[in-house]
């Protein structure tokens, strides 16, 4: 059996009174793991009463290239090539924190990505993230029990979102973003 780390300055997820004003992250790893696997993309949008108002969005460079094997591209699009020259995650995460500031994290499964987002400040040396956050899979069990899963298309297909690319960061974040302005908020996100 497998102990849960220890991630003692993690935040709360939220269950109810949800804000209006959020940052909604989704990361792409090489695998399921945050203390063994890298963060390879991140993409952060900050959310203002339903309107996106700041994006942030980066390749990263794992400390393993190889760890972006071949079922990762295939999932992800993304490359070895494309991410071989992108920054570290000693620059990537205190640009991202800097981004998300005191704001409420939102995002799909989300503690996988805080989880990620948490080691990988460890690893490189920083303070992690103690944002809380909103799990639009954890919402949409309580909002909409009536789906045969919690899978974000799902949730997406619910509520006649159009889901355009699946597994890349910022295509996640956005269709995150638009399924819990609706679900949650009952209005339409605006992304320009």
């Amino acid at each position: 059996m497998t102990m849960a780390k220890d991630r003692p300055l993690k935040g709360t997820r939220l269950k109810k009174d949800y804000p209006e004003d959020y940052v909604c992250i989704d990361l792409e790893t090489t695998g399921l793991r945050p203390s063994s696997d890298w963060t390879i993309e991140v993409a952060a949008y900050r959310v203002r009463a339903g309107k996106v108002t700041g994006k942030y969005i980066s390749f990263v460079r794992p400390g393993e290239l190889s760890k972006v094997s071949a079922f990762i591209t295939k999932l992800t699009g993304i490359t070895k090539e494309m991410v071989e020259d992108a920054p570290l995650p000693e620059q990537v995460f205190p640009e991202l924190f800097e981004f998300v500031g005191n704001d409420v994290i939102l995002g799909h499964n989300v503690s996988f990505d805080v989880n990620f987002m948490y080691d990988g400040a460890e690893r490189a040396g920083l303070t992690p993230i103690s944002n809380d956050f909103m799990d639009t899979r954890w919402i949409s069990k309580a909002m909409v029990p009536e789906l045969p899963n919690n899978k974000l298309g799902t949730i997406a297909d619910h509520f006649d979102i159009e889901v355009v690319t699946a597994h890349r960061a910022a295509a996640d974040v956005e269709t995150t973003v638009r399924c819990f302005e609706k679900m949650v908020m009952g209005r339409d996100a605006i992304i320009e």
